[in-house]
């Protein structure tokens, strides 16, 4: 009887102990994207109105999304969100050629506090102190040359289904 109350007594330490523990749940973060509006006509903070929506269409050979070409000079204003959901959201990365798509990033209040020390939003490098999970801002870019260009969007959480990444290639059709 003794070594049945002894193992009891053990089983309610160890089942306490385990309670007592943080569990943590993993889950892949994800990027969520806005239209892409070519040439929007934006009246103090407002955009009302735009020339078009740039469609994306997913290769699959390239492992890309492929959007609709875009004449030289002109503009694409788009919302990008990056988000962990119950994870820390560590860093949002936005890569791409800046010499042929002149990029914009509209990171301001509360984003900015938000970002680590080694963070440089100017070149969408975007790193957060632990506690924030979602961050949503405006991306602007200019076609500045003919060709194919890449911009590659990377989310990263303290979970072990990071990173998380996808691609984009903007068409840029030579001038007339």
């Amino acid at each position: 009887m003794r070594g049945l109350v002894k193992s009891l007594v053990l089983l309610f330490v160890a089942l306490a102990m385990f309670s007592c523990t943080e569990v943590k749940n993993d889950y892949t973060p994800y990027i969520s994207f806005s239209a892409f509006l070519h040439n929007p006509v934006i009246v103090n903070d407002s955009i009302v109105g735009c020339k078009d929506s740039l469609a994306a269409a997913y290769d699959a050979s390239l492992n890309s999304y492929v959007l609709d070409t875009l004449p030289l000079n002109d503009t694409v204003l788009f919302m990008v969100g990056f988000g962990s959901r119950g994870n820390d959201l560590t860093a949002a990365i936005i890569s791409a050629d800046t010499f042929s798509l002149k990029m914009h990033y509209s990171v301001v209040g509360d984003i900015k506090a938000a970002l680590a020390s080694k963070s440089k939003p100017e070149n969408g490098e975007l790193y957060f102190v632990s506690g924030y999970n979602f961050v949503l801002f405006p991306v602007t870019y200019v076609a500045r040359k003919a060709g194919v260009h890449k911009m590659t969007f990377t989310v990263r959480s303290d979970s072990k289904f990071s990173p998380v990444s996808y691609t984009f290639l903007q068409p840029v059709a030579a001038a007339e």
